[in-house]
């Protein structure tokens, strides 16, 4: 599975919190400068193992406040009947964390023996699942 290097991580949120607006080719060669780690990594590896979790990330945190939906609209008011208890939500948001970590090693594996690591360690992420559904 490939590692995420937190310092890499950390230099990335700082600067996506600068400049949201930097381009990943500016990013890229200013990570390559400031860590050795990531010259071994493809654009396209860095992108996806760095810039893209920390705004899937943000753009989760902000979703979880909103009271807008698409496009900056009020969000529609919810449909009469029953609904669910502020519990119900955790085992789903769980299982939801868990398939996206699940495709963020996905996407992560640099090469066919990674790939292989991560869909070996399937057994992982469905007891990871089974944790999330058991909260509800």
């Amino acid at each position: 599975m490939p590692e995420v290097d937190q310092k890499v991580m950390s230099f990335v949120e700082r600067a996506l919190t600068r400049n949201p607006k930097i381009q990943l080719e500016d990013l890229f060669e200013r990570a390559k400068k400031a860590h050795d780690s990531i010259r071994k990594l493809s654009k396209r590896q860095f992108n996806a193992r760095y810039p893209l979790q920390v705004k899937r990330r943000r753009s989760q945190a902000s979703k979880s406040g909103s009271t807008k939906g698409k496009r900056g609209r009020p969000a529609p008011a919810p449909k009469p009947g029953p609904r669910p208890s502020k519990d119900a939500a955790n085992p789903r948001d769980a299982v939801r964390q868990v398939f996206l970590q699940f495709a963020t090693d996905i996407t992560g594996a640099d090469e066919r023996k990674d790939l292989v690591k991560v869909l070996a360690n399937v057994d992982k992420y469905v007891d990871q699942v089974m944790k999330g559904v058991k909260k509800g």
